[in-house]
């Protein structure tokens, strides 16, 4: 399970980097920001609703 866990941490932090990314944007770009609104912190932030395993049978 290690190595799922490892890419589910990998693909929240991938999100929390584009959202950290847009926010800044939204800093310097005219009309209303998103900085500091619906912030991502990590992990917490998320449930997992299903796990599925796909594996090759034999």
């Amino acid at each position: 399970m290690k190595p799922y866990s490892d890419l589910l941490s990998a693909s929240i932090r991938s999100m929390i980097d584009v959202k950290e990314e847009k926010d800044l944007d939204s800093l310097f770009s005219g009309g209303k920001t998103t900085a500091l609104l619906n912030t991502i912190s990590g992990l917490d932030d998320f449930e997992l609703v299903a796990f599925l395993v796909i594996q090759e049978e034999g």
